[in-house]
Formats: C-alpha cells, sequence, structure tokens
C-alpha cells in the first residue's frame, strides 16, 4: 500500500452499547472491542429514526480522499464520522451501510493492534452480521386474548345468519360488523398477548417492563403498560372500559432499538348500558325525583281546591 494510503485505517471503539445488535460484542471489556477500519467514512441525518449508527469514527477521524490534499473542511470530521450503520426499514427489512470491505477480511480478523490485543473485528462482524441477516434481535408476538376480569368473553353484537332465499342486495350489512365483539362502558377488561424472542434459531419468552397497550377510537383513551411473565412470555394489562362508546382497537406497537417492530391490532365496540342496567334510584337523581313528587302533589291539592270548593252567590 503507497506510503499516502497508510494513514487511511482507523481504530475505533465506538460502538453502539446495545447487547441486541452486537450480541456479545457488547458483553467484551472496553480494551478489547477495537475495530479495525479501512475505507471511506459517512454521514446519516439525525433526523433519519430508521438508522442506526452502529460504529462511529474518533474524535481525530476523518473522511476525505488521501491522495489529494485537503484545502477545505472534510466531507464529515469526528464522531460524525459513520463507519457503519444499519437501518431498519418500516416493514422489519434490514440493510447494513459501511465503506469497507476490509472490514470483513481474514486479514483484518487476525490483526493486532498497537495495544496487543487482538482487533474485534471477527465478532463485531459475526454478530452484527446476525443481526442483520434476521438471526437476533427478532420479535413475534401470538395468542392474543381479551375478555371480562370475571372471565366471561365479550358479548356478540349480530350474529351471521344465513338467508339463501333472498339476494344478497335486500338486505345489505348494518354499519355494525357482523360478529364483532363488544363489551359494556365501565367493564373491567384484561388484553393478553404473547411475545416470543428469536435466540439461536429457537424462539424464547419475550420479557419487558416497557411494552404498552393502547384502546383506541382516533385517539387514545386508555394507556396502560403491561406486565410480562419472563417464564411463559405472556403480556397482560387490564383496565375499565372509558365511558364512551363505539369502535375501539386494542393497539400494541412496541418499537426499540435493536428489536423488531411489534404492531397488534383487535377491534372491539363499547356500548352504552341498557334501559335495564341503570340503577333504579340513583343518589344524584335525588332532587328531580323530589321535584317531580312535589310537582303531583301539588297539583293533587290544587284539583282538590278547586274541585272542592263551591263559589258563594252574593
Amino acid at each position: 500500500m503507497p506510503n499516502s494510503l497508510l494513514h487511511a485505517g482507523v481504530v475505533s471503539t465506538n460502538a453502539v452499547k446495545s447487547s441486541v445488535v452486537l450480541g456479545s460484542f457488547a458483553d467484551l471489556p472496553a480494551t478489547k472491542q477495537g475495530v479495525l477500519f479501512r475505507g471511506i467514512g459517512h454521514a446519516v441525518d439525525d433526523k433519519n429514526v430508521l438508522a442506526l449508527k452502529v460504529l462511529r469514527g474518533n474524535p481525530t477521524t476523518y473522511s476525505a480522499n488521501p491522495a489529494k490534499p485537503i484545502d477545505d473542511y472534510p466531507e464529515n470530521a469526528g464522531a460524525d464520522t459513520l463507519l457503519a450503520t444499519a437501518m431498519q426499514a418500516r416493514n422489519n427489512a434490514r440493510i447494513l451501510f459501511t465503506g469497507s470491505t476490509a472490514l470483513f477480511s481474514n486479514a483484518f480478523f487476525r490483526t493486532k493492534l498497537a495495544s496487543g490485543e487482538l482487533a474485534a473485528n471477527e465478532v463485531f462482524c459475526a454478530e452484527l452480521s446476525k443481526w442483520v441477516f434476521g438471526q437476533s434481535g427478532v420479535l413475534r408476538f401470538r395468542d392474543i386474548t381479551h375478555h371480562k376480569s370475571d372471565g366471561t368473553p365479550p358479548d356478540v353484537i349480530l350474529h351471521e345468519k344465513e338467508r339463501p332465499d333472498l339476494p344478497q342486495s335486500l338486505y345489505p350489512d348494518p354499519e355494525i360488523t357482523r360478529n364483532s365483539l363488544v363489551y359494556r362502558i365501565k367493564d373491567e377488561i384484561v388484553y393478553s398477548m404473547i411475545v416470543e424472542e428469536s435466540v439461536n434459531g429457537q424462539w424464547k419468552p419475550f420479557a419487558a417492563n416497557d411494552m404498552q397497550m393502547e384502546f383506541v377510537m382516533l385517539d387514545p383513551h386508555v394507556r396502560k403498560t403491561m406486565s410480562s411473565d419472563a417464564k411463559t412470555g405472556r403480556f397482560v394489562a387490564s383496565f375499565i372500559a372509558p365511558d364512551n362508546y363505539g369502535v375501539f382497537k386494542f393497539r400494541v406497537l412496541y418499537r426499540r432499538q435493536g428489536y423488531s417492530v411489534l404492531h397488534a391490532e383487535t377491534h372491539v365496540s363499547i356500548r352504552p348500558f341498557k334501559h335495564n342496567e341503570y340503577e333504579r334510584f340513583i343518589f344524584s337523581a335525588y332532587p328531580y325525583y323530589s321535584s317531580a313528587i312535589s310537582a303531583l302533589v301539588a297539583f293533587f291539592l290544587f284539583s282538590v281546591a278547586f274541585l272542592g270548593t263551591k263559589e258563594k252567590k252574593g
């Protein structure tokens, strides 16, 4: 390699602190996390929420053509110089950007650094490749259930009925969805789901204390943090149905660094009380009861006085 290109290599220890993305590399001591890089640096807009800055340059790192003199400020410098960037799209597809093929070479895997330690390229590339190819950091959900707190299932608004003797156009579906499940306002609802993580090709129960469930109609009416069981991976949330009826949906949107995005939605309906489900005598309505009774009593006394009194003749 020409002498003018000798300074094109850099040893970086500024890797992202995430065991989900870098696996066992993140558990290595800081003195053994040196990654040897030779190539082109790049930059990513800070507003890009899908990009993950996996490996950064050192404070003295810059990206420029080493064969030409630098007359102006380089393309990027310092920690803004990115050596490896991963991106996870909204459909959970993953891709890695890096300007170095030598980063993945056997020669760099066997290179010793100035400190005497072997470069950590092999562990870094192996763990990062698992994440990029969907072998780690992948979540899935299953067995979504919801019911009342006493264990009873929700009601069904309108059962499906077969009408083979009539054409379809003569009985159009109503605005509500057939076989739609319905709860009543003020019902205590329990929502649960099982979440699993892919570990070494096997699905293992996943546990977290920051997964939230939302009960949404246009806007979230209820937002609850779900409790998890590390042995089964079951997440549970219980709440009181809001005093607002219509079509709602249970929504879980879990987006965390390194993990695939979980997005689950289940639709249900909320109805008001039926006429026979209200309390017969409501304490807050006593003034109205008394005013109605007093009006009846006054009308009765007036009727007695008017009908029972004879007019005196002068």
